[in-house]
């Protein structure tokens, strides 16, 4: 569907046109509207309609105008004029203006039709046309990601100004987005479709922003996203972004941002640095924003630092996971500060967990499955992937020496229960609270449900809303604060929850007591 934005001074009219023309079965929908041209450009600039019904005599801003003005800043959007039989001398300076049709007041149903039909095929003209255009701006701006040859690169980046129509010793900034693995019931999601809903959340997201961007493809779920440097949003600007694509996306996605600023024949050095940032994944983690200030000193030492494996073994033997936990994640910590290659971190990982699993002698380990896990930890995208991996290795390990790891199971439950308990008025995850009880959240969530019976989410559920029917009795109490008191920050999703586990809402529930 096309959208419409909708410019008359006479309320009457404006309402006649919103409310009674029937434009959804023309395949168009209204975006806005406004009694006037300056007001109507204003609100032309916020929503980017793809066309701009406008009444040509209009106090303020007349519609020729408007017309003119939208000419000069929007190459896409397509105006129409609304007219009078005594204003049609107005016609020719509309379509001098660029205008694509007018409409004759009173308004014929058929007329509208006849019209709208031609301006959605201008519409769908332009939308080609621009489509052609952006794809032809991103294979430039791929192909200089890689060209070195100063003359070629040149070229490339005289052809790119030519599209744009800006100079060619602009400036731009490049932010390098890479999806992370994940996997949903133990299937691969697609990378072709996670690639699809990133590129249309983050299109989505810089349009209602009114930033102009372009996205490259690159190999293995990496995009680019150019943009011009005097637009590239801060540090704080791309943290809520990393924040806002957690909450949207049900998958991860890393991305380095915050690069040097580089005219288009140098495109291939901006790319190949934010290349070196995004490698940082290993050491920053998924999921994150990782800027430039990350990378800017890196050691990659080659010498691994000592590590007790005969002390940890017997904290294992001991059936202490917690300290193994903790000796482990103060290595983890030291290997991360010193930018060990992550090479030589797999090599050393492969060994300490063979020489683990030869010394309790796990047969589940043999084989296949012990091949599988040294797999995971070179494919690791993370050194805490790789932190996690050893874990779950010596939770497995523990397992197998006797009885006594299900009383340490017992009480690594107690101690998260105590954190829920304690914390739940807190935003809490299972990764939060795997942290602490230094387990990997996999693994915390299956002996949490194989000793309790329900999920990590379903405890938090039931001791919030405990709180809850308690400060329900206390009438000063709007609904509003015993939600932000439980620990939920939206108030509708709060009255929701509580009426799927107790049958009536918060208020419903408060006349009862």
């Amino acid at each position: 569907m096309y959208s419409i934005f909708l410019v008359d001074d006479e309320e009457l009219g404006l309402e006649m046109m919103r409310d009674y023309i029937r434009w959804e079965e023309m395949g168009i929908y209204i975006i806005g509207t406004a009694s006037n041209g300056r007001e109507a450009l204003e609100k032309i600039e916020a929503t980017q309609p793809d066309i701009v019904l406008t009444d040509v005599q209009m106090p303020i801003m007349n519609g020729i105008d408007l017309a003119r003005k939208i000419h000069e800043l929007y190459d896409s959007i397509q105006v129409m004029f609304l007219t009078g039989h005594d204003e049609f001398h107005y016609v020719k300076s509309a379509l001098n203006v660029g205008a694509v049709g007018y409409l004759l007041k009173p308004l014929d149903p058929s007329e509208i039709e006849s019209v709208i039909s031609k301006v959605k095929q201008r519409c769908e003209e332009v939308g080609m046309k621009r489509r052609s255009t952006e794809a032809a701006k991103a294979n430039l701006l791929k192909e200089l990601s890689y060209e070195k040859d100063v003359t070629r690169a040149a070229e490339l980046a005289s052809d790119f100004s030519r599209l744009t129509r800006l100079p060619a010793t602009s400036r731009y900034s490049l932010a390098l987005f890479s999806i992370d693995p994940i996997e949903v019931e133990g299937e691969q999601l697609s990378l072709e479709d996670c690639t699809g809903r990133l590129v249309s959340y983050l299109n989505f997201y810089f349009k209602a922003k009114n930033l102009e961007v372009i996205f490259v493809a690159y190999k293995e779920g990496e995009t680019g996203l150019f943009m011009e440097a005097d637009q590239q949003p801060g540090y704080y600007a791309w943290e809520d972004l990393a924040a806002a694509m957690r909450s949207a996306l049900d998958f991860t996605v890393t991305a380095a941002v915050g690069g040097q600023e580089m005219v288009l024949s140098n495109i291939h050095c901006l790319y190949e640095q934010m290349r070196v940032i995004l490698s940082e994944r290993f050491y920053e983690g998924t999921g994150t924003m990782i800027h430039a200030e990350a990378v800017t000193i890196q050691l990659y030492s080659e010498d691994m630092p000592s590590f007790d494996k005969q002390e940890w073994f017997e904290a294992i033997h001991r059936l202490d996971f917690e300290w193994t936990a903790q000796k482990l994640h103060r290595y983890f910590e030291t290997l991360a500060a010193m930018r060990m290659k992550k090479k030589i971190i797999c090599d050393w990982s492969i060994g300490l967990v063979d020489e683990l699993l030869e010394q309790v002698q796990e047969p589940i380990a043999k084989g296949v499955q012990r091949a599988e896990l040294y797999h995971s930890i070179y494919n690791a995208l993370s050194l805490h992937e790789i932190e996690c991996l050893i874990l779950d290795a010596a939770g497995n390990a523990v397992s197998l020496l006797g009885e006594r790891f299900m009383d340490k199971n017992e009480k690594l439950i107690h101690k998260v229960r105590t954190l829920i308990d304690q914390n739940y008025n807190h935003p809490i995850t299972i990764n939060s609270l795997s942290e602490q009880v230094y387990l990997s959240p996999n693994y915390l969530r299956s002996i949490f449900k194989d000793k309790t019976g329900m999920t990590i989410h379903d405890y938090l559920t039931r001791i919030r809303l405990d709180k809850a029917r308690e400060m329900l009795a206390d009438g000063s109490l709007k609904i509003h604060d015993i939600a932000q008191r439980v620990g939920y920050e939206s108030t509708s999703y709060f009255i929701s929850l509580f009426l799927k586990n107790e049958g009536v809402t918060p208020n419903e529930y408060r006349k009862t007591i």
